[in-house]
């Protein structure tokens, strides 16, 4: 019979975090108005003080909690990345969030896996639960093996939290990312604003052989949706591309384009679409417009270079830092979030307004 996770049962209680976010200060300036330390505005002092009585607030928990000196470890499960990459963001995002806990006995363990093996996913989830943290903060990258994962973490009552993505209907703590089907359904929109598509191409990557990847579904989702509703009469073709072989890439778009010469437009909703861009330079169409999502270094190269139109994304590693801090907070204080699902706002990135994100 699976454990109540406690923190589930607790009453919401207010914590630093949602006093410096209140207020629009960070962490350091709440603690020094607390301590009555440092140099902070009586305008900044008065509105932390105004908070911190709305909310309700406790700083004795806090300095017990400090007294304590006690170590807690929490466990970060996110895919192994290269640089430049989308999970290396994710990653000093969890090394901001553990520095801005100075405060506390912070210890993050990170476990990478391979997003092409599941069998490389369950390896990391055995170490994990060997290990036995105080938390877990996870994505969702493989349905099946996360499920199982969430429900051998709660029949052993460690509580875990989602960054980037999330399953509905599991008992996680916390959650922060873009919200992944509204994220398709405006890729969508940006695709085919100024004109009426027949046709379009969702290019999409080949990952694992069993095909247990798929962490854009829902993106994907939300793009089908969209266009099925505007647009019932036009066709999305798919063409799939292998990330690691730059000729395979090529050679399939140049198939592509020329057995079917009236697509123009296409999109894809991965964090890659900077792997087109050989192909978008080598056979320029003025009229083609390209969409793409997260602003890692590669696709910005692309977007600066006008071979692709539009990029969505979010502050990548915010995801993760605020996932980690709300997180410890709530695990070692014993609490509630003050928000379960957290959704970062979407952000348009094109080549005229990139250089001021």
């Amino acid at each position: 019979m699976a454990k109540t996770n406690k923190i589930n049962s607790t009453p919401v209680q207010a914590t630093i975090f949602d006093v410096a976010r209140m207020c629009n200060v960070s962490r350091g300036t709440v603690d020094r108005v607390i301590h009555n330390r440092g140099r902070v505005s009586q305008d900044t002092v008065d509105k932390v003080k105004r908070a911190i009585e709305i909310l309700g607030y406790s700083p004795n928990l806090n300095a017990s909690i400090l007294a304590s000196k006690k170590t807690y470890t929490f466990a970060c499960l996110i895919p192994g990345f290269e640089h430049g990459e989308y999970w290396e963001k994710i990653h000093e995002g969890f090394i901001a969030g553990a520095n801005s806990l100075y405060n506390y006995n912070i210890e993050v363990d990170f476990h990478f896996y391979d997003q092409t093996n599941p069998e490389s996913y369950i390896r990391c989830t055995d170490d994990i639960l060997a290990s036995r943290p105080h938390g877990v903060i996870m994505n969702t990258t493989f349905k099946e093996e996360t499920i199982r994962f969430a429900g051998m973490l709660d029949e052993e009552g460690i509580p875990f939290a989602f960054v980037d993505d999330k399953f509905d209907g599991l008992n996680y703590t916390v959650y922060y990312g873009m919200d992944p089907y509204k994220s398709g359904r405006l890729g969508a929109f940006l695709l085919t604003n100024h004109f009426n598509p027949d046709q379009l191409l969702l290019v999409r990557l080949i990952r694992d052989t069993n095909h247990k990847a798929d962490p854009n579904a829902k993106r994907r989702q939300g793009f089908l949706d969209y266009i099925s509703m505007k647009f019932p009469e036009c066709r999305i073709h798919t063409v799939f591309i292998n990330p690691t072989d730059p000729q395979q890439i090529y050679v399939t778009l140049k198939d592509f384009f020329a057995n079917n010469p009236d697509v123009k437009h296409l999109i894809m909703i991965n964090s890659r679409i900077f792997l087109i861009d050989e192909y978008l330079r080598e056979n320029p169409d003025t009229k083609r417009v390209v969409v793409g999502f997260d602003d890692i270094e590669p696709n910005l190269a692309s977007l600066r270079s006008g071979h692709i139109e539009f990029l969505v994304t979010r502050h990548i590693s915010s995801q993760s830092r605020l996932a980690l801090t709300t997180f410890a907070e709530c695990v070692i204080r014993g609490v509630k979030p003050q928000k379960r699902d957290n959704f970062l706002h979407m952000d348009i990135l094109h080549r005229l307004n990139m250089d001021d994100y």
